[in-house]
């Protein structure tokens, strides 16, 4: 096999390995698109029936307690407790933010695992030079 066949062979290998990369990291990148627009959808249905629950809630015990003396006291209390629920949620947003997992986990390592292989071919390069070298000085 000539030189010219040999760099032909490995650039045609680089590039089928390049376009699978890429392949692969198109494929991560839509289903991570179709997995956060689920979860975007999902969060603003919960959204909209969790506030319309909330608001229908707070008029019955506000019209509940409305001709008594503790109108003020629920309104409070009601208050109070939405509050306690967003902060309790707002630390469970954090939480799960701070604790997300990568994205891109397969594209990332299989780049790693080829910059492996890389580093290996280029270590076996170095010691077949280092070989070559040394079986010149010997006069092989």
């Amino acid at each position: 096999m000539t030189i010219k066949q040999t760099l032909a062979s490995a650039a045609s290998d680089l590039t089928s390995m390049i376009r699978t990369r890429i392949a692969l990291f198109g494929l991560e990148l839509s289903i991570e698109t179709s997995r956060l627009l689920g979860l975007l959808a999902l969060a603003c249905a919960t959204l909209v029936f969790g506030l319309l629950a909330v608001l229908i809630f707070s008029l019955f015990v506000v019209a509940f307690f409305w001709d008594t003396p503790h109108r003020m006291l629920a309104i409070g209390l009601l208050g109070g407790a939405y509050a306690i629920a967003a902060l309790l949620f707002m630390a469970l947003l954090c939480l799960r933010v701070k604790n997300r997992e990568m994205p891109f986990q397969a594209t990332l390592q299989e780049l790693e695992r080829d910059a492996h292989m890389f580093s290996r071919f280029k270590q076996r390069a170095l010691n077949g030079q280092e070989d070559h070298d040394a079986n010149q000085k010997d006069g092989w």
